[in-house]
């Protein structure tokens, strides 16, 4: 119970300030409704946000207190290095402006999380314009003066990259029946949708450990210490902790998102793009989830181990910096094979239309069953960019859902299709199904 005598000074100009007890009736009608009534996590985030402020007096609080609080990591949350935070808030004031543009149309007071502060502000209608959000830049560490301009240029090509596929013209929402049947299908729930971009920086890391990561140990982070122990030049180990404190993902998972954002397959209000490092379990049991990557650079895949048939197989050699992807032979496990089908598919590094990979795409119930969850991967970057091209295409996956039953209402089941996959250069030069399984 929130008492109504407080009476707190965080309403701006024009119009009366309100009593404690009116702040917390706006808050918990924004709360209420559809916008927010899906998603526990806003929820908490934003009563933690509005307690802080407004009964306990708080004027400026801390990204590590909310990290600790609402998100539950522990003491030693960094948030310069995890920004989960920086995410949530902002799907948070995105949903707000959602809730006064709509449902909450007839407020008389409008609550905001101003930019560049988590302190929650309400105004009256037509009331003070909000600052924007600045960004501090945190200065680049000295002892490897060779490494930034190498880095400086590589990101200003991807930079330049990601600008470009940006600006390309935006075609009309799609109207091809399969794939919006697909897409309805996996969203019909109306919970969030996470698409999760794949932790290249980790991949890096266990090539120089030699070793897989698995995902205990990739959510406590305590692969950090084994890496002091490798025998490595300091130089060396530098560099891969340069890598590990920033959040690199590959080309591969941009084509993908960009292919779901330009068909508008997903609605905007209820999907965020997230890191795989600054994910969590709970959004596995309550949304839908999207993982672009395999288990090397996505390990929350591991999730999903014993319910999928299918696995992209790394062996101990693959664990090695100075190991040829394009010439190796890829391995995909079949777990339950049906009736004539390899219990391991092998791909031809070097076969007579272009080296050969494969490409796996996994429908799956999410862990408590109320939402679903898409696992696009491949052997390669051309394997994951397949994937997303079969799941956005009308003739591919018209194709697929010809060989799949239907349920309820038409409803697209839980599946799992492999695809052996060619590619010339590092560019996919087509695709084809090599083993289709139903759950």
């Amino acid at each position: 119970m929130h008492p109504p005598e407080a009476v707190r000074p965080p309403v701006s100009q024009p119009g009366p300030p309100l009593s404690n007890a009116e702040l917390w009736g706006l808050a918990e009608r924004i709360c209420a409704s559809p916008h927010f009534n899906r998603s526990s996590r806003l929820r908490e985030l934003l009563r933690f946000l509005c307690r802080r402020a407004w009964d306990d007096g708080v004027e400026e609080i801390k990204e590590h207190e909310i990290g600790v609080a609402v998100f539950e990591r522990g003491p030693q949350f960094d948030s310069s290095h995890d920004t989960l935070v920086r995410v949530q808030a902002s799907q948070l004031r995105k949903r707000l402006e959602r809730y006064f543009a709509e449902e909450g149309a007839d407020e008389r007071y409008v609550l905001e999380i101003p930019r560049g502060s988590y302190a929650p502000i309400v105004t009256a209608r037509g009331g003070v314009v909000l600052a924007e959000e600045t960004i501090a830049v945190p200065a680049p560490s000295p002892g490897r003066p060779w490494i930034i301009p190498v880095l400086a240029t590589l990101c200003l090509a991807l930079a330049a990259t990601c600008v470009w596929l940006i600006l390309r013209p935006v075609r009309p929402p799609v109207s091809d029946p399969s794939v919006q049947l697909f897409w309805n299908t996996f969203a019909a729930n109306g919970r969030e949708n996470y698409v999760v971009l794949a932790d290249s920086a980790i991949a890096a890391v266990q090539d120089a450990l030699r070793r897989p990561i698995g995902l205990d140990e990739y959510v406590r982070r305590s692969y950090e210490k084994d890496l002091d122990r490798q025998p490595v030049s300091p130089e060396y180990r530098n560099l891969v902790r340069y890598l590990m404190a920033r959040r690199y993902t590959s080309l591969a998972d941009v084509l993908v998102v960009r292919q779901i954002a330009q068909s508008r397959l997903l609605d905007p209000a209820r999907t965020a793009v997230v890191y795989a490092r600054d994910h969590n379990v709970r959004a596995f049991q309550a949304g839908n989830n999207i993982l672009i990557g395999s288990q090397r650079a996505i390990p929350w895949v591991h999730l999903f181990d014993e319910r999928m048939d299918f696995h992209i197989s790394d062996r101990p050699a693959d664990f090695n910096l100075e190991q040829d992807a394009a010439s190796s032979r890829r391995r995909v496990e079949n777990r339950r094979p049906k009736a004539g089908e390899p219990t391991v598919f092998e791909s031809d590094p070097r076969g007579p239309e272009g080296s050969e990979g494969f490409s796996l795409i996994a429908y799956l119930p999410n862990l408590s069953g109320t939402g679903n969850t898409l696992i696009l991967a491949g052997t390669d970057m051309s394997g994951t960019e397949a994937a997303g091209t079969l799941l956005t295409t009308e003739r591919f996956l018209a194709d697929l859902l010809g060989r799949l039953p239907r349920g309820p209402r038409g409803a697209v089941p839980h599946f799992e299709v492999l695809l052996k996959t060619r590619q010339v250069e590092n560019t996919n030069h087509g695709f084809r199904i090599a083993a289709l399984h139903i759950h």
